[in-house]
């Protein structure tokens, strides 16, 4: 199943290192739940839009009731309300989620996740009688700006006492309701506090607040359309025009309303902008008015407008309408400037309702090609853990697949020492108990051996705390029809089906298991299934058979297409794998705050595999990260190593004339449309 939580509006971050491209749309006409006027006190000016994450919008608490019998109190209704009240008196309004996919469009976007979900209930047999319970609750919340920049990230724990009263000849629990409310409540009220007292979400507020509009609309005149001011810049004067003059505010009888999404793409997707490297423009323009709208198109502004014409025609788009263009140049000549960027608006022949708000994407840039690496880093050597703790609820399943009973198969390089030492990265870094641990090497990864540790070991040692990695490098066949993918075992073959593991199954498992969420990480080789035409084979589907209402699930995939994996021979591991672990070292800490977190690690390899198989073996090889941005924030930002990225001194004295953002932004998330 695909993950299409989140609007493509999120798909963005700026970073101090990789500052990242935005896909972003322009706000529509979702009412607010609860309002405060902005001149109440401490008010935020922000109107996020509030998302609920399937561990929220599916939560519940089990418990026997007093006839023995299962039962469930809800938590997600009465979370999902204390939020939009409690939330709502810190920010100017809130957007509610509609529905489980829709997410409306705003300024800026909260994410929450549930986690530790517990009761402790017990009605003896005798039944009529009150009882103590109490009820445990944990949440995450995290703010996005409408770029996707990490705002803020809390964890919380709420924690409720009381008594439940149990009537004569009957089966149900009274009260029980109250106490799951003040957890929420206490859980809430201590996060709402942080979020009030954000320094961070302030300043963007601030800064979000008095930026200037970048876009003018204009009147259709009698003679034809008239000259348009630059992108970014409004006229002297706004007053109320005649025939041919701009159009800023206010609906007239003619008057149509747009709105329009927009990816800027770099072509290796690491936001790190080279000489010679392709950069996309993708637009999206809706007509959500009553009236036709004519001579519509995009303005290019920003450091980079100078590799695209000043504007992509878009033409009349009719009301209900959605037209699509797409514009694709090769950048050189490239001056040394530590971050580009490209500003989007939009204008019209035909008045508009209101003013699209421009759309801004940022890139870091590098004037020169990035020399290859003459000597690798030594990524054998196991990094420091991350805490002190050991993650003992964890469970690491780690397979690496090189050689194969049917000698017809090809071998995969590297593939049981990718992961030996994967393996053990995470299992120092994260403290894992040797016996949570399973490694699989070649002839004891057998399809039976892959089946029993999924569906017999692996479902007897979690709980909701558990965190689940997994680890594979060898060998999978994509399905020529559905995309599905299926390993292949040390028993298996390309040339049939029959000794195949398909990942389909290892969902299922996960998607049954009462786990916190799963860190999934694949150095693979893909090949079509026999008889499958690669031309028309689709993409490979890694989520196929996972209900994403039940766990939290992050890929990472070292190569979306059918094609042999790189192998990296100076580093003696897959190419993938060596960048997951020069990363796991803590290059991967893009936003230097001290913690490689897993958005930050598949963001880092991709880019680097991306550039090194670019220059170095001529052929693109591209990574796979799932969910993008803003598509699962809480599993994107789940630890995974201890940070040692130092900044560059070059770029320390450059880093005061490029952020046009308040800095120590807390998580940047990579950009471009969804993998």
């Amino acid at each position: 199943m695909k993950t299409t939580r989140l609007s493509r509006c999120r798909d963005s971050a700026l970073g101090a290192l990789a500052t990242l491209a935005l896909l972003c749309a322009g706000c529509g006409g979702a009412k607010h739940s609860q309002t405060v006027p902005e001149t109440s006190p401490g008010v935020i000016s922000l109107t996020p839009a509030l998302w609920l994450s399937p561990s929220a919008t599916t939560a519940g608490l089990s418990y026997r009731n007093a006839c023995g019998q299962t039962a469930t109190v809800s938590v997600a209704d009465p979370l999902a309300a204390a939020l939009s009240k409690k939330l709502g008196r810190v920010f100017t309004g809130i957007l509610p989620q509609q529905g489980t996919e829709q997410i409306p469009d705003s300024d800026s976007l909260i994410e929450v996740g549930l986690g530790q979900k517990k009761i402790e209930l017990a009605i003896p047999g005798q039944g009529k009688g009150t009882y103590p319970a109490s009820v445990t609750l944990g949440m995450e919340l995290v703010v996005l700006a409408q770029d996707g920049t990490f705002l803020f990230n809390e964890k919380r724990q709420g924690r409720s006492h009381g008594q439940v009263e149990v009537s004569n000849h009957s089966c149900d629990v009274q009260g029980l309701e109250t106490i799951v409310q003040e957890a929420i409540d206490a859980m809430i009220d201590e996060v709402a506090k942080q979020v009030a007292a954000s320094g961070r979400i302030r300043e963007y507020a601030a800064y979000h607040k008095t930026r200037p509009p970048t876009a003018t609309i204009l009147t259709h005149p009698a003679g034809g359309l008239p000259a348009l001011p630059p992108a970014g810049v409004l006229p002297e004067s706004a007053t109320v025009p005649t025939t041919g003059q701009a159009v800023l505010h206010g609906a007239t009888p003619q008057a149509t309303a747009l709105s329009f999404h927009a990816i800027v793409r770099d072509e290796n997707q690491d936001h790190l902008l080279q000489q010679d490297e392709t950069l996309t423009i993708e637009v999206e323009v809706k007509n959500e008015g009553p009236k036709e709208a004519n001579g519509v198109e995009v303005v290019v502004g920003g450091a980079l407008k100078d590799h695209f014409p000043p504007t992509v025609a878009i033409g009349t788009v009719k009301p209900g309408e959605i037209k699509r263009v797409s514009i694709t140049r090769r950048v050189a000549e490239l001056k040394e400037e530590v971050q580009g960027d490209v500003v989007l608006s939009l204008r019209s022949a035909t008045a508009l309702m209101s003013l699209p708000p421009a759309k801004r994407f940022s890139l870091q840039i590098k004037s020169e090609k990035a020399e290859l690496e003459s000597v690798p880093h030594d990524v054998d050597r196991v990094p420091k853990p991350l805490v002190a703790a050991k993650q003992t609820k964890s469970i690491l399943i780690a397979v690496g697949v090189g050689q194969f009973r049917d000698g017809r198969v090809p071998p995969v390089k590297y593939a049981e020492h990718d992961a030996e030492i994967l393996s053990g990265y995470l299992r120092a870094i994260g403290g894992i108990p040797a016996e949570r641990t399973r490694l699989l090497l070649n002839q004891y990864a057998l399809k039976e051996d892959l089946a029993e540790t999924f569906e017999e070991w692996l479902p007897k040692r979690v709980d909701a705390d558990t965190v689940v990695y997994v680890y594979f490098a060898g060998r999978a066949l994509v399905d020529g029809v559905s995309g599905a993918v299926s390993l292949v075992p040390f028993d298996g073959s390309t040339a049939s089906g029959k000794r195949l593991y398909p990942v389909r199954r290892m969902q299922q498992v996960l998607s049954k298991l009462p786990i916190q969420r799963a860190i999934m990480i694949f150095e693979v080789s893909l090949d079509p299934t026999p008889g499958a035409d690669p031309a028309s084979t689709p993409q490979a589907d890694w989520e196929d058979g996972l209900d994403e209402g039940k766990v939290e699930v992050m890929w990472m995939v070292g190569n979306k297409a059918l094609q042999e994996a790189h192998v990296y021979e100076q580093g003696k591991h897959g190419l993938f794998t060596y960048y997951l672990l020069q990363g796991l070292q803590g290059l991967a800490d893009i936003d230097r705050d001290g913690t490689v977190v897993a958005g930050e690690l598949c963001t880092y390899a991709r880019g680097e595999v991306g550039r090194v198989a670019r220059q170095q073996f001529g052929n693109a090889q591209h990574p796979l990260c799932s969910p993008p941005p803003g598509q699962g924030a809480v599993v994107r930002i789940h630890p995974m190593a201890r940070g040692n990225n130092p900044k560059p001194v070059a770029q320390e004295k450059k880093a005061g004339s490029t952020a046009n953002l308040p800095s120590q932004a807390t998580k940047p998330v990579e950009v471009g449309p969804r993998p």
